[in-house]
């Protein structure tokens, strides 16, 4: 691929978090920008909560529309914007971060990515219910904004207190809607899952290197519900595998990854999301990975 110079113009966006070596955004949005005419440059900056308020300050006054923050910064970053979406608000987390003039406001893409793809693989937000397996910060991201938009019944599970806390999170926001157990409850989580008409995978659970792990039984699916993981490498864990078995729609994370990121490049650039580009530069990193 032929290197693009960077000049005084040249936007800058960085990633921050730590550790960034595994991530495929810089490629993802590089690609996209060269294809959308976009004189700009995504890289990763790894970096700890220690420096972050100097690192931010700093970033306010270059030559920098935005940034995306990753872990561990996605909670601590809120305490130096000047602005907060309102989901990101009661969420309390961010993940991307526009620049206006010095001005920093905070949003938070992750959770929309996974809903644009509900919405694209005709998934009605408000009647279904949503089952989702683990509560950290993917889980969080998506039934916080399942919730945004509209989703009436949600039941979340983890191996600790964290699904109780998301519980009362989502219920202090929304309202009744989130029920929670713990996946030592195989009594209670079995009929969850049988409740739910999409059953959610984002715990990281069978994720490369450990693919042969799922903690979704595939006799727990016999209803066929809509079978949705945030992990796309591999492209089919053992849990999509074996409810693909069982008859059920599967969708693994590339919809999720490719839609927060399209959503991104609007906020920063203000250009429309570029679904199909995107599409095209990650299944091309995974073709070389696989």
């Amino acid at each position: 691929m032929k290197h693009v110079p960077i000049s005084v113009d040249t936007k800058l966006i960085p990633l921050l978090g730590t550790p960034l070596r595994q991530s495929f955004a810089p490629r993802m949005q590089n690609a996209t920008y060269k294809q959308i005419g976009f004189d700009g440059c995504y890289f990763p900056l790894e970096i700890d909560n220690e420096h972050l308020p100097d690192i931010v300050n700093a970033l306010r006054w270059m030559n920098v529309p935005g940034f995306a923050v990753t872990k561990p910064n996605k909670v601590e970053i809120l305490k130096y914007l000047d602005e907060i979406d309102e989901l990101a608000q009661k969420m309390g987390a961010c993940n991307t971060v526009v620049n206006k003039g010095g001005v920093l406001k905070g949003y938070n893409t992750d959770g929309e990515g996974a809903i644009t793809d509900f919405k694209q693989n005709g998934i009605d937000i408000k009647s279904n219910t949503f089952f989702c397996l683990g509560a950290g910060g993917a889980g969080k991201a998506v039934t916080f904004t399942l919730a945004h938009h509209g989703a009436t019944k949600i039941y979340v599970c983890d191996i600790n207190d964290s699904a109780e806390i998301l519980e009362n999170e989502l219920n202090a926001n929304f309202g009744p809607i989130a029920k929670s157990c713990r996946y030592g409850d195989k009594l209670t989580m079995l009929k969850m899952v049988k409740d739910s008409t999409v059953v959610m995978n984002n715990s990281g659970v069978g994720m490369y290197p450990n693919t042969d792990e799922t903690w979704i039984d595939k006799s727990e699916l016999t209803h066929k519900p809509v079978c949705f993981d945030a992990t796309y490498n591999p492209v089919k864990t053992r849990f999509l595998i074996e409810a693909e078995e069982m008859g059920c729609k599967i969708m693994n994370g590339l919809g999720m990854s490719i839609n927060q990121g399209a959503l991104q490049v609007r906020l920063w650039t203000g250009k429309p999301e570029p679904y199909a580009i995107m599409t095209g530069a990650i299944k091309e990193i995974l073709a070389e990975l696989n």
